[in-house]
């Protein structure tokens, strides 16, 4: 296949934000059980996802097949094409070369940006800047350095900026306090969270705006999410990589920072000032609990 080959896998990835619920639905069964599940009958495809047919129909529009034999035919060609060229395997004899690591990993990131849709960023930062919402943020077990990291970059540019507990009873008393005017952003990945797509399905039924960053296997919580970010996620190696999660986040961050920069700057300075005061009165309270100390 040509350099300009998009994959279904690649166009589901595309056209995830434009998805309804239901036909997120059809696309998270398709990539748990890619392709095989989109090469058998709309009818049979359609029970899988538990919708009608027409939205199976409806979801191949989406990814750019005006009949479902041509879906079927792009699913069958790119498994001919990886007969012909299998993907080369990991070398798992011989001196160990950190060169074949570097390269996997940055094919991690440069994947993930390719396929990043400028629109969905463009939309999110709108979001993000305008502070009469506030922000909620949740990781899951995996992804919660990566959600602390979007944490930190927007507490430094906005006010209401709130991490949800990890902790479920907390976390509770924290999500009946949201409504419409506030974001609910959640990282998760394949081998879903539980509890992070129910808190996504809580706040969409509260009425809040709910962010969602996944991988190729897309969470349950993308049937309620309304901007959705996937990242590659998978390596050769049996542990998920999170650096594509990490370069979003930074696109992200350096969109929003080029939006708020002006703005935000007094706060950054007020942060920066209030963080110096604390920290010496800190080292000087404990100069003063020293034996040697006044």
């Amino acid at each position: 296949m040509g350099s300009s080959y998009i994959s279904v896998a690649d166009r589901i990835t595309a056209a995830m934000s434009s998805m309804t619920r239901l036909e997120k639905r059809v696309a998270r069964v398709l990539l748990a059980r890619y392709p095989a599940a989109g090469l058998e009958s709309v009818t049979a495809f359609a029970e899988q996802a538990r919708v009608s047919a027409p939205t199976v129909l409806r979801f191949i529009a989406k990814l750019g097949f005006a009949r479902y034999p041509d879906f079927r035919c792009a699913l069958r060609d790119e498994i001919d094409d990886n007969r012909k060229h299998p993907p080369t395997k990991p070398r798992t004899k011989g001196p160990y070369s950190g060169c074949d690591d570097l390269s996997e990993l940055l094919d991690v990131v440069r994947s993930t940006l390719a396929d990043l849709d400028v629109a969905a960023v463009e939309a999110v930062i709108e979001l993000f800047a305008d502070e009469r919402r506030s922000i909620n943020v949740l990781g899951g077990d995996f992804t919660t350095t990566v959600a602390g990291h979007l944490l930190y970059h927007l507490r430094k540019m906005r006010r209401s900026v709130f991490e949800l507990p990890a902790t479920i009873q907390r976390r509770a008393d924290r999500i009946i306090d949201l409504g419409k005017k506030d974001i609910v952003v959640l990282f998760d990945i394949r081998h879903s969270q539980t509890d992070v797509v129910t808190t996504a399905r809580i706040a969409a039924q509260r009425g809040c705006t709910v962010v969602l960053f996944t991988d190729h296997s897309i969470s349950e919580a993308s049937e309620v999410a309304k901007q959705i970010f996937c990242a590659k996620a998978e390596t050769s190696s049996p542990w998920d990589s999170l650096l594509g999660l990490t370069a979003l986040v930074e696109t992200i961050a350096l969109a929003l920072d080029r939006r708020l920069r002006l703005a935000a700057r007094p706060r950054v300075e007020t942060v920066g000032r209030y963080r110096r005061d604390l920290l010496r009165n800190e080292r000087e309270s404990l100069a003063g609990d020293h034996p040697g100390g006044s």
